[in-house]
Protein backbone atom coordinates (compact mmCIF):
# COMPACT_ATOMS: atom_id res chain seq x y z
CA UNK A 1 0.00 0.00 0.00
CA UNK A 2 1.49 3.08 -0.99
CA UNK A 3 0.81 6.39 1.23
CA UNK A 4 -0.93 9.55 0.23
CA UNK A 5 1.97 11.60 0.28
CA UNK A 6 3.05 9.23 -2.95
CA UNK A 7 -0.42 9.59 -5.01
CA UNK A 8 0.44 13.30 -4.79
CA UNK A 9 -0.76 14.53 -7.79
CA UNK A 10 3.00 16.36 -9.51
CA UNK A 11 5.02 14.12 -7.05
CA UNK A 12 6.61 12.54 -10.22
CA UNK A 13 7.87 16.36 -11.04
CA UNK A 14 9.59 16.30 -8.17
CA UNK A 15 11.56 13.04 -8.56
CA UNK A 16 11.72 13.54 -12.11
CA UNK A 17 10.14 10.46 -12.93
CA UNK A 18 8.05 10.87 -16.11
CA UNK A 19 4.49 8.64 -17.06
CA UNK A 20 3.31 8.44 -20.69
CA UNK A 21 -0.21 7.99 -21.32
CA UNK A 22 -2.36 7.09 -19.84
CA UNK A 23 -0.89 8.46 -16.92
CA UNK A 24 -1.21 6.20 -13.99
CA UNK A 25 0.69 6.73 -11.20
CA UNK A 26 3.25 3.70 -11.65
CA UNK A 27 2.28 2.53 -7.93
CA UNK A 28 -1.22 1.95 -8.82
CA UNK A 29 -0.72 0.82 -11.80
CA UNK A 30 -1.21 -2.86 -11.68
CA UNK A 31 -4.46 -2.43 -9.42
CA UNK A 32 -6.20 0.07 -12.12
CA UNK A 33 -6.41 -2.63 -14.57
CA UNK A 34 -9.34 -4.48 -12.87
CA UNK A 35 -9.12 -5.07 -9.20
CA UNK A 36 -12.89 -4.96 -7.75
CA UNK A 37 -13.90 -3.64 -4.32
CA UNK A 38 -16.09 -5.88 -2.17
CA UNK A 39 -18.49 -4.59 -0.35
CA UNK A 40 -17.71 -3.65 3.71
CA UNK A 41 -21.25 -3.47 5.07
CA UNK A 42 -23.28 -5.35 2.98
CA UNK A 43 -25.57 -7.11 5.66
CA UNK A 44 -25.85 -4.74 8.46
CA UNK A 45 -26.41 -1.29 6.59
CA UNK A 46 -28.15 -2.91 4.14
CA UNK A 47 -29.52 -6.52 2.78
CA UNK A 48 -26.90 -8.67 1.47
CA UNK A 49 -29.56 -10.86 -0.10
CA UNK A 50 -30.07 -9.44 -3.53
CA UNK A 51 -33.75 -9.50 -3.33
CA UNK A 52 -34.38 -8.46 0.26
CA UNK A 53 -32.07 -5.59 -1.78
CA UNK A 54 -34.20 -4.75 -4.65
CA UNK A 55 -37.14 -5.25 -2.51
CA UNK A 56 -36.15 -2.55 0.21
CA UNK A 57 -35.17 -0.05 -2.07
CA UNK A 58 -38.30 -0.52 -4.13
CA UNK A 59 -40.72 -0.19 -1.05
CA UNK A 60 -38.94 2.92 -0.37
CA UNK A 61 -38.71 4.43 -3.61
CA UNK A 62 -42.62 3.58 -4.02
CA UNK A 63 -43.35 5.80 -0.68
CA UNK A 64 -40.76 8.50 -1.30
CA UNK A 65 -43.02 8.67 -4.60
CA UNK A 66 -46.47 8.53 -2.69
CA UNK A 67 -45.21 11.32 0.13
CA UNK A 68 -44.24 13.87 -3.46
CA UNK A 69 -47.46 13.14 -4.88
CA UNK A 70 -49.79 13.70 -1.75
CA UNK A 71 -47.46 17.09 -1.63
CA UNK A 72 -48.26 18.41 -4.83
CA UNK A 73 -47.06 22.40 -3.75
CA UNK A 74 -43.40 20.81 -3.14
CA UNK A 75 -43.84 18.97 -6.35
CA UNK A 76 -45.18 21.76 -8.61
CA UNK A 77 -42.51 23.54 -7.52
CA UNK A 78 -39.52 21.68 -8.94
CA UNK A 79 -37.97 22.22 -12.08
CA UNK A 80 -38.65 19.62 -14.32
CA UNK A 81 -35.82 16.75 -14.79
CA UNK A 82 -33.25 14.74 -13.21
CA UNK A 83 -31.59 16.97 -10.90
CA UNK A 84 -27.70 17.70 -11.22
CA UNK A 85 -26.63 17.21 -8.09
CA UNK A 86 -28.49 15.48 -4.60
CA UNK A 87 -27.23 15.31 -1.06
CA UNK A 88 -28.76 12.09 0.98
CA UNK A 89 -27.64 10.56 3.89
CA UNK A 90 -25.75 7.33 4.09
CA UNK A 91 -27.20 5.60 7.52
CA UNK A 92 -28.70 2.03 7.64
CA UNK A 93 -31.52 1.89 4.91
CA UNK A 94 -33.86 1.17 7.92
CA UNK A 95 -33.24 4.47 9.42
CA UNK A 96 -32.10 6.66 6.39
CA UNK A 97 -33.46 4.90 3.83
CA UNK A 98 -36.80 7.04 2.82
CA UNK A 99 -34.96 9.98 3.08
CA UNK A 100 -32.43 9.49 0.50
CA UNK A 101 -35.25 8.13 -1.71
CA UNK A 102 -36.89 11.39 -1.72
CA UNK A 103 -33.72 12.23 -3.75
CA UNK A 104 -33.23 9.16 -5.70
CA UNK A 105 -36.53 9.14 -6.30
CA UNK A 106 -36.30 12.35 -8.76
CA UNK A 107 -32.71 11.26 -9.61
CA UNK A 108 -34.33 8.27 -11.21
CA UNK A 109 -36.12 10.73 -13.98
CA UNK A 110 -32.39 10.50 -15.21
CA UNK A 111 -31.95 7.11 -16.06
CA UNK A 112 -30.89 6.18 -19.55
CA UNK A 113 -29.34 9.60 -19.32
CA UNK A 114 -26.57 9.64 -16.58
CA UNK A 115 -24.49 7.59 -17.34
CA UNK A 116 -21.63 8.02 -14.47
CA UNK A 117 -22.10 9.26 -10.42
CA UNK A 118 -19.74 10.96 -8.87
CA UNK A 119 -19.89 10.09 -5.19
CA UNK A 120 -18.51 12.03 -2.43
CA UNK A 121 -18.79 10.85 1.50
CA UNK A 122 -16.56 11.69 4.31
CA UNK A 123 -14.29 9.56 5.95
CA UNK A 124 -15.65 8.13 9.21
CA UNK A 125 -12.43 5.52 9.47
CA UNK A 126 -9.20 7.07 8.19
CA UNK A 127 -8.74 10.10 7.70
CA UNK A 128 -7.13 11.90 5.01
CA UNK A 129 -5.86 15.59 3.64
CA UNK A 130 -7.63 15.91 0.74
CA UNK A 131 -10.01 13.95 -1.55
CA UNK A 132 -9.13 10.35 -2.26
CA UNK A 133 -10.22 7.95 -4.96
CA UNK A 134 -9.03 4.25 -4.83
CA UNK A 135 -6.85 2.48 -7.13
CA UNK A 136 -10.18 -0.16 -7.49
CA UNK A 137 -11.35 -0.42 -11.05
CA UNK A 138 -14.62 -1.66 -10.10
CA UNK A 139 -16.85 -1.64 -6.65
CA UNK A 140 -18.86 -4.81 -5.77
CA UNK A 141 -22.70 -4.97 -4.23
CA UNK A 142 -24.99 -7.68 -3.73
CA UNK A 143 -26.47 -6.48 -6.88
CA UNK A 144 -23.76 -7.03 -9.04
CA UNK A 145 -20.37 -5.04 -10.21
CA UNK A 146 -20.57 -1.62 -11.24
CA UNK A 147 -17.45 -0.29 -12.76
CA UNK A 148 -15.21 3.04 -11.90
CA UNK A 149 -14.73 5.51 -14.30
CA UNK A 150 -10.88 5.12 -13.90
CA UNK A 151 -9.85 6.95 -17.40
CA UNK A 152 -11.28 10.23 -15.75
CA UNK A 153 -10.11 9.80 -12.29
CA UNK A 154 -6.39 9.74 -13.81
CA UNK A 155 -6.94 12.85 -15.72
CA UNK A 156 -7.81 14.67 -12.72
CA UNK A 157 -4.83 13.31 -11.05
CA UNK A 158 -2.65 14.26 -13.98
CA UNK A 159 -3.53 18.04 -14.60
CA UNK A 160 -2.60 18.54 -10.65
CA UNK A 161 -6.37 18.69 -9.35
CA UNK A 162 -5.66 20.62 -5.96
CA UNK A 163 -6.34 18.21 -3.56
CA UNK A 164 -7.18 14.79 -5.22
CA UNK A 165 -5.08 12.24 -4.06
CA UNK A 166 -5.06 8.24 -3.94
CA UNK A 167 -5.42 6.27 -0.61
CA UNK A 168 -6.61 2.64 -0.77
CA UNK A 169 -6.94 2.81 2.96
CA UNK A 170 -9.52 5.05 3.71
CA UNK A 171 -11.29 3.43 1.23
CA UNK A 172 -11.70 -0.13 2.35
CA UNK A 173 -14.00 -0.41 5.25
CA UNK A 174 -15.82 3.18 4.80
CA UNK A 175 -19.83 2.73 4.29
CA UNK A 176 -20.54 6.65 3.84
CA UNK A 177 -20.28 6.04 -0.46
CA UNK A 178 -20.89 2.34 -0.59
CA UNK A 179 -24.62 2.73 0.98
CA UNK A 180 -25.35 4.92 -2.09
CA UNK A 181 -23.88 1.99 -4.72
CA UNK A 182 -26.77 -0.12 -4.73
CA UNK A 183 -29.22 2.86 -4.84
CA UNK A 184 -27.26 4.10 -8.19
CA UNK A 185 -27.62 0.52 -9.80
CA UNK A 186 -31.56 0.36 -9.10
CA UNK A 187 -32.33 3.43 -10.29
CA UNK A 188 -30.07 4.56 -12.91
CA UNK A 189 -29.10 1.11 -13.92
CA UNK A 190 -25.89 -1.44 -13.90
CA UNK A 191 -24.64 0.53 -16.85
CA UNK A 192 -24.04 3.58 -14.63
CA UNK A 193 -19.91 4.12 -13.82
CA UNK A 194 -19.17 5.25 -10.48
CA UNK A 195 -16.25 7.45 -9.35
CA UNK A 196 -16.19 6.92 -5.58
CA UNK A 197 -14.43 9.63 -3.42
CA UNK A 198 -13.59 10.28 0.24
CA UNK A 199 -13.23 13.80 1.33
CA UNK A 200 -11.23 14.39 4.40
CA UNK A 201 -9.46 17.71 5.37
CA UNK A 202 -10.22 19.92 2.70
CA UNK A 203 -11.21 23.38 2.02
CA UNK A 204 -14.86 24.16 -0.40
CA UNK A 205 -12.65 26.15 -2.99
CA UNK A 206 -10.48 23.05 -3.46
CA UNK A 207 -12.97 20.27 -3.41
CA UNK A 208 -15.46 22.45 -5.66
CA UNK A 209 -12.54 22.61 -8.28
CA UNK A 210 -12.58 18.80 -8.39
CA UNK A 211 -16.76 18.87 -8.78
CA UNK A 212 -16.61 21.08 -11.59
CA UNK A 213 -14.70 19.30 -13.69
CA UNK A 214 -16.81 16.55 -13.77
CA UNK A 215 -19.80 18.56 -13.43
CA UNK A 216 -19.24 20.29 -17.21
CA UNK A 217 -20.50 16.56 -18.40
CA UNK A 218 -23.96 16.69 -19.01
CA UNK A 219 -24.04 12.53 -18.63
CA UNK A 220 -22.56 13.08 -14.78
CA UNK A 221 -24.53 13.39 -11.39
CA UNK A 222 -22.94 14.63 -8.38
CA UNK A 223 -24.09 12.33 -4.92
CA UNK A 224 -22.98 14.23 -1.91
CA UNK A 225 -22.85 11.63 0.96
CA UNK A 226 -24.04 13.11 4.45
CA UNK A 227 -26.13 13.05 7.59
CA UNK A 228 -26.67 15.14 10.17
CA UNK A 229 -26.38 15.56 13.97
CA UNK A 230 -25.04 12.69 15.66
CA UNK A 231 -26.48 11.44 19.23
CA UNK A 232 -28.55 14.37 20.20
CA UNK A 233 -31.53 13.66 22.07
CA UNK A 234 -34.47 13.73 19.70
CA UNK A 235 -35.49 17.11 21.00
CA UNK A 236 -32.35 18.96 20.21
CA UNK A 237 -31.55 17.42 17.09
CA UNK A 238 -34.67 18.71 15.58
CA UNK A 239 -33.19 22.24 16.47
CA UNK A 240 -29.63 21.23 15.49
CA UNK A 241 -30.88 19.97 12.36
CA UNK A 242 -33.09 22.52 11.30
CA UNK A 243 -30.23 25.24 11.46
CA UNK A 244 -27.44 22.81 8.95
CA UNK A 245 -30.56 22.60 6.48
CA UNK A 246 -31.54 26.17 6.53
CA UNK A 247 -27.62 26.88 5.75
CA UNK A 248 -27.47 24.41 3.23
CA UNK A 249 -30.14 25.93 1.69
CA UNK A 250 -29.32 29.53 1.92
CA UNK A 251 -25.09 28.26 0.49
CA UNK A 252 -24.02 29.43 3.82
CA UNK A 253 -20.52 28.51 4.45
CA UNK A 254 -19.09 26.81 6.37
CA UNK A 255 -21.07 23.62 7.59
CA UNK A 256 -19.00 22.33 10.74
CA UNK A 257 -18.71 18.11 10.74
CA UNK A 258 -20.29 19.03 13.96
CA UNK A 259 -23.18 18.83 12.55
CA UNK A 260 -23.37 16.86 9.50
CA UNK A 261 -20.60 14.66 9.11
CA UNK A 262 -20.48 15.12 5.44
CA UNK A 263 -19.83 18.43 6.02
CA UNK A 264 -16.53 18.82 3.27
CA UNK A 265 -18.35 17.18 0.39
CA UNK A 266 -21.30 19.41 1.65
CA UNK A 267 -19.47 22.58 1.74
CA UNK A 268 -17.40 21.45 -1.71
CA UNK A 269 -20.89 21.60 -3.18
CA UNK A 270 -22.05 24.91 -1.82
CA UNK A 271 -18.81 26.48 -3.15
CA UNK A 272 -19.93 25.28 -6.77
CA UNK A 273 -23.69 26.09 -6.65
CA UNK A 274 -22.68 29.78 -5.04
CA UNK A 275 -19.83 30.00 -8.12
CA UNK A 276 -22.88 28.79 -10.34
CA UNK A 277 -25.34 30.85 -9.06
CA UNK A 278 -27.86 27.87 -8.29
CA UNK A 279 -30.20 26.53 -6.00
CA UNK A 280 -29.70 24.35 -3.49
CA UNK A 281 -33.39 23.12 -2.68
CA UNK A 282 -34.36 21.24 0.94
CA UNK A 283 -36.78 17.65 0.15
CA UNK A 284 -37.33 16.32 3.23
CA UNK A 285 -36.13 15.52 6.42
CA UNK A 286 -35.79 12.92 9.45
CA UNK A 287 -34.27 11.56 12.18
CA UNK A 288 -33.74 7.80 13.09
CA UNK A 289 -36.34 8.27 15.82
CA UNK A 290 -39.01 8.88 13.04
CA UNK A 291 -39.56 5.48 12.01
CA UNK A 292 -38.74 6.34 8.39
CA UNK A 293 -41.68 8.75 8.68
CA UNK A 294 -40.61 11.74 6.97
CA UNK A 295 -41.40 15.28 7.07
CA UNK A 296 -41.55 16.98 3.73
CA UNK A 297 -40.25 20.90 2.70
CA UNK A 298 -43.82 21.57 1.31
CA UNK A 299 -44.04 24.83 3.39
CA UNK A 300 -41.40 26.35 4.40
CA UNK A 301 -38.63 25.53 6.58
CA UNK A 302 -38.70 24.35 9.21
CA UNK A 303 -40.30 21.48 7.97
CA UNK A 304 -43.03 20.46 10.08
CA UNK A 305 -41.87 17.48 11.83
CA UNK A 306 -44.01 14.21 13.16
CA UNK A 307 -44.58 13.59 17.07
CA UNK A 308 -41.67 12.79 18.37
CA UNK A 309 -42.06 9.16 19.67
CA UNK A 310 -39.08 9.75 22.60
CA UNK A 311 -37.71 13.38 23.21
CA UNK A 312 -34.93 11.78 24.92
CA UNK A 313 -33.71 9.03 22.99
CA UNK A 314 -30.21 9.67 20.82
CA UNK A 315 -30.99 9.91 16.84
CA UNK A 316 -28.67 11.08 13.95
CA UNK A 317 -30.44 13.34 12.08
CA UNK A 318 -31.08 13.11 7.92
CA UNK A 319 -31.85 14.94 4.67
CA UNK A 320 -32.10 15.09 1.15
CA UNK A 321 -31.66 18.02 -1.16
CA UNK A 322 -31.58 18.48 -4.53
CA UNK A 323 -29.66 20.72 -7.35
CA UNK A 324 -31.17 21.22 -10.70
CA UNK A 325 -28.44 22.77 -13.50
CA UNK A 326 -30.86 25.31 -15.02
CA UNK A 327 -32.48 26.29 -11.32
CA UNK A 328 -30.68 29.88 -10.79
CA UNK A 329 -30.85 32.07 -7.76
CA UNK A 330 -29.65 34.72 -10.09
CA UNK A 331 -26.46 35.44 -7.19
CA UNK A 332 -24.00 33.76 -8.98
CA UNK A 333 -20.27 34.61 -7.69
CA UNK A 334 -20.68 37.74 -5.71
CA UNK A 335 -23.50 36.40 -3.70
CA UNK A 336 -22.83 38.32 0.10
CA UNK A 337 -25.02 38.17 3.13
CA UNK A 338 -24.13 41.67 4.50
CA UNK A 339 -27.76 43.24 4.54
CA UNK A 340 -29.25 40.71 5.83
CA UNK A 341 -26.85 39.16 8.52
CA UNK A 342 -28.85 38.17 11.97
CA UNK A 343 -27.64 38.61 15.40
CA UNK A 344 -28.84 36.67 18.17
CA UNK A 345 -32.33 37.22 18.45
CA UNK A 346 -32.90 40.04 21.52
CA UNK A 347 -30.47 41.99 23.69
CA UNK A 348 -29.37 41.05 27.37
CA UNK A 349 -32.94 39.96 28.94
CA UNK A 350 -34.16 41.57 32.15
CA UNK A 351 -35.44 39.75 34.89
CA UNK A 352 -38.97 41.20 34.50
CA UNK A 353 -39.23 39.03 31.21
CA UNK A 354 -42.43 36.99 31.63
CA UNK A 355 -42.18 33.08 31.93
CA UNK A 356 -42.70 30.70 28.71
CA UNK A 357 -46.26 29.28 29.10
CA UNK A 358 -45.38 26.52 26.60
CA UNK A 359 -46.98 23.14 28.36
CA UNK A 360 -44.00 21.26 26.32
CA UNK A 361 -40.97 20.45 28.71
CA UNK A 362 -38.20 19.86 26.10
CA UNK A 363 -38.86 22.85 24.27
CA UNK A 364 -36.26 25.78 25.10
CA UNK A 365 -37.35 28.95 27.83
CA UNK A 366 -38.55 31.73 25.52
CA UNK A 367 -37.97 34.26 28.81
CA UNK A 368 -37.53 33.84 32.21
CA UNK A 369 -39.84 35.25 35.55
CA UNK A 370 -38.47 37.90 37.78
CA UNK A 371 -37.75 35.41 40.64
CA UNK A 372 -35.19 33.48 38.24
CA UNK A 373 -32.63 36.44 39.17
CA UNK A 374 -32.72 34.76 42.51
CA UNK A 375 -33.23 31.10 42.29
CA UNK A 376 -30.73 30.57 39.75
CA UNK A 377 -27.50 31.44 41.97
CA UNK A 378 -29.38 29.98 45.17
CA UNK A 379 -29.70 26.83 43.15
CA UNK A 380 -26.13 27.18 41.74
CA UNK A 381 -24.87 27.63 45.84
CA UNK A 382 -26.71 24.71 46.84
CA UNK A 383 -24.78 22.83 44.21
CA UNK A 384 -21.11 23.98 45.03
CA UNK A 385 -22.18 23.40 49.08
CA UNK A 386 -23.10 19.82 48.09
CA UNK A 387 -20.31 19.34 46.13
CA UNK A 388 -17.56 20.82 48.63
CA UNK A 389 -19.22 18.60 51.47
CA UNK A 390 -20.82 21.15 53.59
CA UNK A 391 -24.33 20.98 55.26
CA UNK A 392 -26.69 22.81 53.58
CA UNK A 393 -30.87 23.26 54.14
CA UNK A 394 -31.35 24.24 50.64
CA UNK A 395 -33.04 22.31 48.42
CA UNK A 396 -31.88 19.63 45.83
CA UNK A 397 -32.25 21.11 41.89
CA UNK A 398 -35.22 18.37 41.71
CA UNK A 399 -36.90 20.08 44.47
CA UNK A 400 -36.39 23.37 43.38
CA UNK A 401 -37.85 22.73 40.00
CA UNK A 402 -40.95 21.09 41.54
CA UNK A 403 -41.39 24.99 43.16
CA UNK A 404 -40.42 26.57 40.14
CA UNK A 405 -41.92 24.51 37.27
CA UNK A 406 -40.34 26.89 34.51
CA UNK A 407 -36.73 24.92 35.88
CA UNK A 408 -38.13 21.87 33.96
CA UNK A 409 -37.90 23.26 30.25
CA UNK A 410 -34.96 22.58 28.69
CA UNK A 411 -32.41 24.97 28.47
CA UNK A 412 -28.58 25.47 28.17
CA UNK A 413 -26.25 27.90 30.52
CA UNK A 414 -22.70 28.54 31.65
CA UNK A 415 -21.78 28.80 35.35
CA UNK A 416 -18.77 31.12 36.37
CA UNK A 417 -17.40 31.15 39.55
CA UNK A 418 -15.13 34.06 40.99
CA UNK A 419 -12.83 33.77 44.28
CA UNK A 420 -11.94 37.10 45.56
CA UNK A 421 -12.92 38.37 41.99
CA UNK A 422 -10.46 36.32 39.79
CA UNK A 423 -11.66 33.71 37.80
CA UNK A 424 -12.22 30.39 39.47
CA UNK A 425 -13.86 28.17 36.46
CA UNK A 426 -16.42 28.61 34.15
CA UNK A 427 -18.22 25.22 32.31
CA UNK A 428 -21.65 25.54 30.22
CA UNK A 429 -23.56 24.33 27.06
CA UNK A 430 -23.84 26.03 24.42
CA UNK A 431 -27.35 23.77 23.31
CA UNK A 432 -30.44 23.02 25.53
CA UNK A 433 -30.17 19.57 26.14
CA UNK A 434 -31.87 18.69 29.70
CA UNK A 435 -33.48 20.54 32.04
CA UNK A 436 -32.55 24.32 33.33
CA UNK A 437 -32.55 23.38 37.00
CA UNK A 438 -30.74 20.39 36.22
CA UNK A 439 -27.95 22.04 33.60
CA UNK A 440 -27.12 25.06 36.53
CA UNK A 441 -26.82 22.60 39.15
CA UNK A 442 -24.17 20.28 36.92
CA UNK A 443 -22.71 23.12 35.66
CA UNK A 444 -21.68 24.37 38.87
CA UNK A 445 -20.22 21.23 39.43
CA UNK A 446 -18.33 21.28 36.52
CA UNK A 447 -16.89 24.44 36.75
CA UNK A 448 -15.51 23.69 40.64
CA UNK A 449 -14.47 20.52 39.46
CA UNK A 450 -13.35 19.58 36.03
CA UNK A 451 -12.19 23.23 33.76
CA UNK A 452 -8.80 22.29 32.83
CA UNK A 453 -7.69 25.02 33.60
CA UNK A 454 -7.65 25.34 37.36
CA UNK A 455 -7.61 23.04 39.99
CA UNK A 456 -10.64 21.67 42.13
CA UNK A 457 -12.04 24.17 44.47
CA UNK A 458 -11.55 22.83 47.65
CA UNK A 459 -13.70 22.91 50.86
CA UNK A 460 -11.96 25.98 52.01
CA UNK A 461 -12.61 28.26 49.46
CA UNK A 462 -16.28 27.98 49.45
CA UNK A 463 -16.99 30.83 51.81
CA UNK A 464 -14.54 33.15 49.29
CA UNK A 465 -16.20 31.88 45.92
CA UNK A 466 -19.30 33.99 43.97
CA UNK A 467 -21.23 32.36 41.26
CA UNK A 468 -22.61 34.04 38.47
CA UNK A 469 -25.42 31.76 36.15
CA UNK A 470 -25.82 32.57 32.05
CA UNK A 471 -28.90 31.53 30.72
CA UNK A 472 -28.24 31.16 26.87
CA UNK A 473 -30.55 32.18 23.89
CA UNK A 474 -30.95 30.23 20.69
CA UNK A 475 -28.17 30.51 18.52
CA UNK A 476 -28.42 32.27 15.44
CA UNK A 477 -25.86 31.61 12.45
CA UNK A 478 -23.64 34.35 11.11
CA UNK A 479 -23.57 34.18 6.90
CA UNK A 480 -20.23 35.79 6.97
CA UNK A 481 -16.95 34.80 4.79
CA UNK A 482 -14.46 36.73 6.14
CA UNK A 483 -12.90 37.63 9.70
CA UNK A 484 -13.44 41.40 8.68
CA UNK A 485 -17.26 40.71 8.15
CA UNK A 486 -18.19 38.81 11.36
CA UNK A 487 -16.20 41.55 13.14
CA UNK A 488 -18.50 43.87 11.45
CA UNK A 489 -21.88 42.31 12.65
CA UNK A 490 -20.85 42.28 15.92
CA UNK A 491 -22.74 44.12 18.71
CA UNK A 492 -20.39 44.79 21.63
CA UNK A 493 -22.04 44.01 25.43
CA UNK A 494 -24.33 42.07 23.62
CA UNK A 495 -23.26 39.31 21.29
CA UNK A 496 -21.66 36.21 22.85
CA UNK A 497 -19.65 34.13 19.68
CA UNK A 498 -18.80 30.62 19.11
CA UNK A 499 -16.42 30.13 16.41
CA UNK A 500 -15.55 26.43 14.45
CA UNK A 501 -13.18 25.81 11.45
CA UNK A 502 -14.70 22.54 11.06
CA UNK A 503 -11.00 21.49 11.99
CA UNK A 504 -11.20 20.78 15.74
CA UNK A 505 -10.65 24.21 16.59
CA UNK A 506 -14.03 25.30 18.25
CA UNK A 507 -14.35 28.31 20.90
CA UNK A 508 -16.86 30.36 22.37
CA UNK A 509 -17.02 33.93 24.74
CA UNK A 510 -20.15 35.03 26.76
CA UNK A 511 -20.91 38.47 26.07
CA UNK A 512 -19.46 39.83 29.46
CA UNK A 513 -15.88 39.16 27.93
CA UNK A 514 -16.78 42.43 26.22
CA UNK A 515 -16.18 44.05 29.44
CA UNK A 516 -12.81 43.54 29.13
CA UNK A 517 -12.50 43.24 25.25
CA UNK A 518 -14.51 45.97 24.18
CA UNK A 519 -13.07 45.94 20.40
CA UNK A 520 -14.53 43.65 18.21
CA UNK A 521 -10.77 42.92 16.65
CA UNK A 522 -9.50 42.23 20.18
CA UNK A 523 -12.60 40.18 21.16
CA UNK A 524 -12.59 37.74 18.03
CA UNK A 525 -8.34 37.43 18.01
CA UNK A 526 -8.41 36.75 21.65
CA UNK A 527 -11.38 34.60 20.80
CA UNK A 528 -9.17 32.80 18.14
CA UNK A 529 -6.62 32.18 20.68
CA UNK A 530 -8.59 30.62 22.74
CA UNK A 531 -9.62 27.82 20.23
CA UNK A 532 -5.96 27.40 19.72
CA UNK A 533 -4.98 29.32 16.77
CA UNK A 534 -3.16 32.54 16.52
CA UNK A 535 -4.76 35.76 17.29
CA UNK A 536 -3.95 37.51 14.18
CA UNK A 537 -5.52 34.77 12.04
CA UNK A 538 -8.03 36.18 9.06
CA UNK A 539 -9.75 34.61 6.41
CA UNK A 540 -12.08 35.29 3.14
CA UNK A 541 -12.93 31.71 2.33
CA UNK A 542 -15.64 31.18 4.61
CA UNK A 543 -13.55 28.18 6.90
CA UNK A 544 -14.84 29.70 9.65
CA UNK A 545 -18.43 29.38 10.98
CA UNK A 546 -20.09 31.54 13.22
CA UNK A 547 -22.77 31.89 15.66
CA UNK A 548 -24.41 34.51 18.23
CA UNK A 549 -26.23 34.11 21.09
CA UNK A 550 -27.44 36.51 24.19
CA UNK A 551 -27.49 35.67 27.67
CA UNK A 552 -29.44 36.62 30.66
CA UNK A 553 -26.54 36.64 33.62
CA UNK A 554 -27.94 36.79 37.08
CA UNK A 555 -24.54 37.41 39.77
CA UNK A 556 -24.98 36.78 43.09
CA UNK A 557 -23.23 40.08 43.67
CA UNK A 558 -25.95 42.22 42.46
CA UNK A 559 -28.65 39.70 40.79
CA UNK A 560 -28.22 40.85 37.13
CA UNK A 561 -25.70 41.70 34.42
CA UNK A 562 -26.98 45.41 33.02
CA UNK A 563 -24.76 45.32 30.03
CA UNK A 564 -22.64 48.50 28.50
CA UNK A 565 -22.35 49.90 31.94
CA UNK A 566 -21.30 46.57 34.21
CA UNK A 567 -17.11 46.75 35.61
CA UNK A 568 -16.27 43.18 36.42
CA UNK A 569 -13.78 41.07 34.82
CA UNK A 570 -14.84 38.14 32.88
CA UNK A 571 -12.69 35.68 31.08
CA UNK A 572 -15.43 32.84 30.35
Amino acid sequence: MTTPHEHTPGSDVATGTRREAPRIPHCAEPIWQGAVRRPAVAGTFYPSDPDTLRSMIDRQLDYARTMLDHHRHLLGSLPQGAPKAIIAPHAGYMYSGTTAALAYSLLALGRGKIRRAVVIGPTHRVAVRGTACCTAGAWRTPLGIVNIDTEAECAALNTDTPGFIVNDDTHEREHAVEVHVPWIQRVLGTQTSIIPLNAGDTTPGELGILIDRFWADSATAIIISSDLSHYHPEHVARQLDDDTIARIAAGTLPIVPDYACGAYPINGLIDVCRRRGLTIRPLGCSTSGDGGVLALADSGLPMRRPDMADPDQAVVGYASFVVWESDHDGDGDDRENDDDCEHSGHAVRNARNTVNTSTDPHKPQESLPQEAAEVLPRLARAALARYCGIDTDEPTAAETSETHPWLKHDGACFVTLREQGDLRGCIGSLEPARPLGEDVACHTVDAASRDPRFRPVEPWEYPAISIEVSVLSPKRALPVTSRAQLEASLVPRRDGLVIDDGRGHRATFLPQVWDQLPHPHDFVGHLLAKAGLRADTTWHDARFAAWTYTVSAYDETDMLYTGPDGERSHDA
